[in-house]
């Protein structure tokens, strides 16, 4: 790799540069395509003026203005961004777009009122550029490290949903429940119970439908009549062992999986679930043999607190974790494994709620209310949170999810004369079911196993984006030779 740039050009000419333009408000969230401001992808648009590949830079906006992006999907951009048309015999766009990442051209900012940048500051800003044939060896490295940490955040977010996914499933919807309850009457609805109300007849139906369009529908059936069938004659036997003088020496146990026709999963899972409903003054039909409770009941809630930020013996040299609500904007994972910030022993003093342990559930409490984050390192909080350290029948792992569950709710109760605050107090007031413990610690056990991979999976991004941010000042400016071998075009597009 030549040690030296061979040429100096500005971007004004090796670039058409265009502003994004405003979005139809009647046309918001009736096509195929997301707007897209530089900041965040938002509403579906039917028309495109921006492709996959192309290089964006923030126009202005309240922070981020001068922040070069790589468009990662066909859009819509709007005004508060400029695009790069860039002559590819001269640049290569990716190279472009890593040139400017970490520096980005902040520096522009014409500091007025309104933060922003011109297309006329971007023509004169010179760039220096080495050959092609170099660009595209420093992006092959680069990429190969982007590529790596996308496939990780992809992965994140398939875990995520999967967790969201299963607590809907067994949690909001019961699905379980109806599917025992339809089991007991061997999918025959006319079989139903009349007292059964229309309300749950009406999801018992839909539960069917959804189970009819299964490809492996009647395995699944004949496995779930199987167990109903077993669950009763147990019933039966623990019935008539009450009455025995040995039942408290010979207890009835369950033998699910000795049945061939029960499948494992159905063993595992719908074995701890009722098959009927009962109802319950506040919150409607809920399982049989589930309780009813308040978050007060459950959980233990915390608050925090901000050291003097005048102070430096709170925060100087500090090596405890401190987190502001601003750590979880646009996390995406609910995993908290660092913080911006990190405080002294003798800030620490300063928080009444100290030091909270790991698998301490987050949520910001204000401006804005609902982000979410498990806590995998101890930390100490500000006041803009709720913090649950502990609960009593419930895991971290399900409280995460029940919050997410439930946050519309939380934000309709939310008050506050600036800005939307739910207090602590309002908080606990907020009521919930409680299932059976054989069900919870059925979901902990396996969405534990998604938080371990997701938080590896964190881990990792990390590393990698270290040591992405470490290499690429080093070959934008040369400093780091690259050996001449061929290039995977496919890894470098």
């Amino acid at each position: 790799m030549e040690s030296k740039y061979l040429d100096e050009f500005l971007i004004g000419d090796i670039a058409e540069l265009s502003y994004g333009t405003m979005p139809k408000k009647t046309l918001l969230n009736t096509g195929d395509y997301p707007t897209f401001s530089g900041y965040k992808y938002q509403y579906k648009y039917p028309e495109v003026n921006c492709s996959k590949g192309d290089v964006i830079v923030v126009a202005r906006g309240v922070g981020g203005t001068g922040d070069v992006k790589l468009v990662k999907e066909d859009c819509y951009l709007t005004n508060l961004s400029i695009k790069f048309k860039l002559d590819n015999d001269v640049v290569n766009n990716k190279y472009f777009y890593y040139y400017y990442l970490l520096s980005s051209l902040r520096y522009l900012d014409s500091g007025s009122a309104q933060s922003q940048i011109t297309i006329n500051d971007l023509k004169r800003v010179v760039i220096s550029l080495p050959s092609l044939f170099t660009q595209d060896k420093v992006v092959n490295i680069l990429s190969t490290l982007d590529n790596k940490i996308e496939l990780n955040q992809k992965t994140n977010q398939t875990l995520e949903q999967m967790a969201q996914a299963l607590f809907k499933s067994w949690f909001v919807d019961f699905d379980p429940v109806f599917d025992n309850l339809l089991a007991s009457v061997d999918f025959k609805l006319e079989n139903l119970e009349t007292s059964l109300p229309d309300e749950l007849k009406q999801k018992a139906q839909r539960r069917l439908a959804a189970l009819n369009s299964l490809e492996n529908a009647a395995e699944i059936k004949t496995s779930l009549i199987a167990l109903a069938h077993e669950l009763q004659a147990l019933s039966q036997t623990k019935e008539a062992a009450k009455s025995a003088v040995q039942a408290a020496e010979t207890p009835v146990k369950a033998n699910l999986n000795g049945n061939p026709n029960i499948l494992a999963q159905h063993a595992n899972t719908h074995a701890h679930f009722p098959n009927e409903f009962e109802h319950n003054e506040q919150l409607g039909w809920i399982p049989k043999g589930w309780n009813a409770s308040t978050a007060e009941d459950e959980f233990v809630v915390k608050g925090g607190s901000t050291p003097s930020t005048k102070n430096p013996d709170f925060w100087e040299g500090g090596d405890i974790h401190w987190t502001s609500p601003k750590d979880l904007s646009g996390n995406t994972t609910k995993i908290m494994l660092d913080t911006s910030r990190k405080v002294t022993s003798a800030g620490l003093k300063k928080i009444t709620s100290g030091l909270l342990p790991i698998d301490t559930v987050l949520m910001s409490s204000r401006a804005p209310v609902g982000y979410l984050a498990l806590a995998k390192v101890p930390v100490a909080i500000n006041q803009g949170y709720i913090a649950i350290t502990d609960a009593k029948a419930l895991s971290s792992e399900y409280t995460i999810q029940w919050l997410d569950s439930v946050m519309d709710e939380i934000k309709g109760i939310s008050g506050g004369t600036t800005f939307a605050e739910i207090s602590k107090k309002t908080f606990k007031s907020i009521q919930l079911v409680i299932p059976s413990k054989k069900v919870v610690e059925a979901y902990t056990e396996i969405t534990k196993m998604y938080y371990e991979r997701i938080t590896a999976c964190v881990q990792e991004i990390n590393t990698l984006t270290e040591t992405r941010d470490y290499l690429l000042p080093k070959l934008i400016s040369g400093e780091l030779q690259i050996p001449d071998v061929s290039i995977d075009e496919e890894v470098v597009d």
